[in-house]
């Protein structure tokens, strides 16, 4: 197990001091940083804890000209040591460091009184009760308060001990998952090439592994890796590491950015977020305020838009947002961040990313808050139906489980408790879908094909792709057609070719319906191989032919040309017998046959050549390749 721990607090406190005479490492490297005595960028050091573990520490800078450092450095801690000199007690920064780290969500700590060496223990006692209204209603309520002196080494074994106890093995620690890791520094070594370090947040990461640095596609591949100056094969969720990367130019890497496995390498300008907002924040936090996000290692200028209830209510209850920020970032689901005022002068709050892959909605759309509330909540089956319910009746298993940083595998098995969850299976695509959607996709199909019979009774049915474009226009062709064949098989729906309808549905005509057919039959009939045209504007008239042409009483061969079905038997058995004896036909031959005009000899040749009972050679025709029953052999 890999533990890091951070320190915080207000400048000169001590913080660099303490980290010394725990590791005995300085942290302070920067000649900046000698020559004025305060830490200006992050430091880290390691040391052993007495079980033998190797614990991480990144001290951060304690001055406000700092905070985005302080911001970058406090991310993935398992263990914060806040530093508060006793002869200072707690100062502003002191304050402002507090609200990042609530806002971040680091959930546990040990508050550290330094230079108690320098003060009276009637200053000690003043300095635990500033402590105590500090953390008073915070998760941080219950920490314990020790008291050393960097300088005489007092109290700093008793910290160690308690060190190891908090980090022990038995402690829960983040999430697997898949290779992440907000990249912190970013070097050149003198024949190794560049190596980049952070704190990993989830997964893990071997020798030879592809990974990608984003934003931007920068690719390499992993030479070697270290965790506190030791070689290692493989770096876990949880460590401090060094990659040595090959294939990436130096200048295409820096802060902020993220190193992570190709398969999560996206990067989103906008999410949904839950926001918690500080007491340190001198005023309320307005839809459309201008601010700045910190999120990992990264720094953006933002927008931030309220969904639901306002988000000046003051009752410090999670306020659901939407942040749009100046450039791409990588971001995924429950993500810490920090906000602050556009100035950088102020800490606003902060809280968790909930959909890292947002779209423009309506602030108050009721999916989407359900959605939101439920990934507040941690129920990542109903986040998975409420971000199904926003989209299209299902989604692709992929982005689904990106969305919501979870793998298929965990989501199957939450599934796997009840049947909210319906995975459905498109070629090699598997699409996710749930039981609330698939129930009210069946109403909603049942529904509009009962209306398309009313409106239609002749027809046998509505054209599925019609059908689709009228209920799912957003719905993937190929998932449509998998999710009405769900429909069919459980005896809801009938489909015959394209068309779907109800099972209990029979094609009829009205009475004025049947009139008319009647008055079109005799027609046919009466000229059977000189037909009238149909009118192809006719809608009414256009139902009817197609009607009768299902109860094979008629065969239409284009847009506005029918003929009776015994017209067309006559006309087949004297073309085959034309064939039969002369082996080819010509049109004015066929015209003749049929007593009729070359154009209507003409369009049934035509359609006889579609069909392949006759192929076209020249000027005349011989039998088709496709054999058809009554065909007579050339």
């Amino acid at each position: 197990m890999a533990f890091v721990i951070g320190t915080a607090g207000h400048i000169d406190h001590g913080k660099t001091a303490l980290v010394q005479a725990l590791t005995g490492l300085n942290t302070d490297n920067l000649p900046a940083e000698k020559e004025r005595g305060i830490s200006i960028d992050l430091g880290f050091a390691h040391f052993t804890l007495p079980d033998g573990q190797q614990v991480g520490i990144v001290d951060v800078p304690g001055h406000e000209r700092f905070i985005r450092n302080m911001v970058a450095g406090a991310h993935g801690i398992d263990l914060v040591l806040f530093v508060i000199a006793a002869d200072d007690g707690v100062m502003p920064q002191t304050e402002e460091h507090f609200a990042i780290l609530r806002a971040l969500g680091v959930g546990r700590a040990i508050f550290v009184v330094t230079k108690s060496d320098l003060v009276e223990p009637v200053r000690l006692a003043e300095v635990s009760e500033e402590i105590d209204l500090l953390v008073y209603h915070s998760a941080f309520e219950t920490s314990e308060v020790l008291f050393v002196s960097s300088k005489t080494g007092a109290g700093i074994a008793a910290l160690k001990t308690r060190i190891a106890e908090l980090l022990n093995p038995d402690t829960e620690h983040r999430t697997i998952g898949v290779f992440r890791m907000p990249i912190d520094r970013v070097f050149t070594i003198q024949g190794r090439g560049v190596v980049v370090t952070g704190t990993m947040i989830s997964g893990a990461v071997s020798k030879g592994d592809e990974i990608v640095i984003v934003p931007g596609d920068a690719v390499g591949r992993v030479r070697g890796l270290q965790s506190h100056g030791i070689d290692i094969e493989c770096g876990k969720s949880g460590q401090r590491l060094a990659i040595n990367l090959t294939g990436i130019d130096r200048h295409n890497i820096s802060r902020g950015d993220v190193a992570c496995a190709p398969t999560i390498a996206r990067v989103s300008d906008r999410f949904d977020v839950e926001l918690h907002l500080s007491d340190l924040a001198s005023r309320d936090l307005k839809s459309g305020q201008r601010l700045r996000l910190h999120l990992g290692t990264a720094e953006r200028h933002g927008r931030v838009v309220r969904l639901g209830k306002r988000l000046d209510d003051g009752d410090n209850q999670p306020q659901f947002a939407q942040i749009t920020v100046s450039e791409p970032m990588q971001v995924m689901a429950r993500d810490r961040f920090v906000i602050r005022d556009e100035q950088a002068e102020h800490t606003l709050g902060g809280g968790r990313v909930l959909d890292p892959v947002a779209v423009k909605t309506r602030v108050d759309d009721p999916a989407k808050l359900a959605f939101l509330a439920a990934s507040s909540a941690g129920d990542t089956i109903g986040a998975a139906k409420g971000m199904i319910a926003t989209g299209d009746l299902a989604m692709l298993a992929p982005e689904l489980c990106f969305r919501l940083n979870v793998t298929l595998a965990a989501l199957r098995a939450m599934a796997a408790k009840g049947t909210s969850l319906v995975e459905i299976a498109v070629g090699s695509d598997l699409w996710v879908s749930s039981v609330e959607e698939l129930n009210g996709f069946n109403q909603t199909l049942t529904t509009n094909l009962a209306m398309f019979h009313k409106s239609q009774p002749s027809a046998n049915g509505q054209n599925a792709e019609m059908l689709r474009a009228q209920i799912a226009p957003g719905t993937d062709l190929k998932l449509f057609r998998a999710l009405t064949d769900r429909v069919v098989e459980a005896g809801l729906l009938t489909r015959q070719g394209p068309e779907l309808a109800l099972p209990d549905h029979l094609a009829a005509l009205t009475t004025a319906e049947q009139d008319r057919a009647a008055d079109l039959l005799e027609t046919l009939t009466l000229a059977p191989f000189s037909p009238p045209l149909l009118d192809e504007k006719d809608k009414d008239l256009n139902a009817i032919v197609a009607f009768l042409e299902r109860r094979g009483e008629l065969v239409r061969i284009s847009h506005n040309l029918a003929f009776s079905a015994s017209a067309m038997d006559k006309a087949i058995e004297l073309l085959d017998a034309h064939l039969g004896h002369h082996g080819k036909i010509s049109a004015g031959d066929f015209r003749t046959l049929l007593g009729t005009s070359r154009k209507y000899a003409l369009a049934l040749l035509e359609n006889f050549d579609r069909t392949g009972r006759t192929v076209r050679v020249g000027d005349v025709r011989k039998a088709g390749k496709l054999p058809v029953d009554d065909q007579i052999p050339t």
